[in-house]
């Protein structure tokens, strides 16, 4: 199959939706798009130049996309992922905005149906295509520069509009889904303790959580997370008993801080590998591109989904226990 044959529709106009469209429609891959709003679909159609349709059953019976994009409010994403692979039989490839689904019992659901065909699903963590992941994974594969691990910190605040709130659900399954996917990718597996915090408990918008590792509880990950932060902050502080490092998400900086250097110790040895104590190094990737062509490749036949279903609700597995947390004010105990 060659690129240029490559065909996506996207199912869904909302904000990542329209994102989606936006990209697609740069790289030449826009097939359609599909919202139950006709009005929104035509805009967007028009806007792009492709057919529109305000179902996907009505968008199956004029085209024939290989690559479908779900963009729909989360409580619809089950149900329109199995609609797409029962109306489009060309399907190769099929990418589900995060989370996968409203519970984890709605995901493996999900997925035994999914199972049933053989198009590629990805969930939409799009944080885990951004390349300060991959690098904060080299470091830590280079176990002498942070010494033995002893807490990370996760920051992700900023602010939501009211009129999302309801489609995007609690600050767990909106914002919580990026850093808990790639704690579990860099630092979790097995048996951990939760504690959750959080104020507003009909509608959570700022909660701190606390994950301790039950292996050998010398390590233990903090999640602060807000959607009412005037402001954006997206960082990772990972403590270690030689250095710390130092991420932020958004400018793609990454810093190595010597802790016997600032501790003002003698006969120190600085860090050079990979970089120079306190030595900002600037890494590059847009997330957003990065997840396409992983994507696409999928389409192609050329690779496997980075975020798979079962990281979906291995990440929703964690947002349930937070919830639980909070309503029986104690620790939760769970297996991911």
């Amino acid at each position: 199959m060659l690129e240029d044959a490559i065909k996506v529709s996207v199912v869904g106009t909302g904000k990542m939706g329209y994102y989606h469209a936006r990209l697609l429609s740069r790289l030449g891959h826009l097939d359609s798009i599909v919202d139950t709003n006709i009005e929104t679909a035509k805009s967007v159609g028009q806007q792009f130049g492709i057919p529109y349709f305000s179902s996907v059953e009505a968008m199956s019976e004029e085209r024939s996309p290989n690559g479908v994009i779900i963009a729909v409010p989360t409580n619809a994403h089950p149900s329109v992922a199995v609609e797409v692979i029962q109306c489009i039989s060309g399907l190769k490839a099929m990418l589900i905005e995060k989370p996968v689904a409203p519970s984890v019992k709605q995901a493996i659901d999900l997925k035994s149906k999914l199972a049933k065909s053989d198009v590629k699903v990805i969930i939409g963590h799009i944080e885990v295509f951004n390349p300060v992941v991959s690098r904060i994974r080299e470091i830590l594969n280079q176990k002498t520069l942070l010494g033995d691990l002893r807490s990370v910190l996760f920051q992700r605040r900023g602010a939501v509009a009211e009129t999302r709130i309801g489609s995007v659900g609690d600050v767990y399954a909106d914002i919580g889904v990026h850093d808990f996917d790639i704690a579990l990718r860099l630092f979790m597996n097995g048996k951990l303790e939760l504690f959750s915090t959080a104020v507003k408990l009909n509608k959570v918008d700022n909660s701190s959580i606390i994950i301790v590792f039950s292996e050998d509880k010398e390590f233990f990950a903090t999640f602060l997370m807000s959607r009412e932060y005037a402001g954006k902050l997206r960082t990772i502080d990972i403590e270690g008993t030689k250095a710390t490092l130092c991420a932020n998400m958004l400018t793609q900086m990454l810093e190595l801080r010597s802790l016997e250097i600032a501790r003002g110790e003698k006969d120190i040895s600085a860090i050079r590998i990979p970089f120079s104590n306190g030595e900002q190094v600037k890494v590059y990737g847009e997330p957003l591109l990065l997840e396409m062509w992983n994507f696409v490749d999928c389409i192609l036949g050329k690779s496997i989904p980075l975020v798979s279903v079962d990281d979906g609700i291995d990440v929703l597995k964690i947002v349930e226990a937070t919830r639980k947390s909070i309503k029986t004010g104690s620790v939760v105990h769970l297996q991911v």
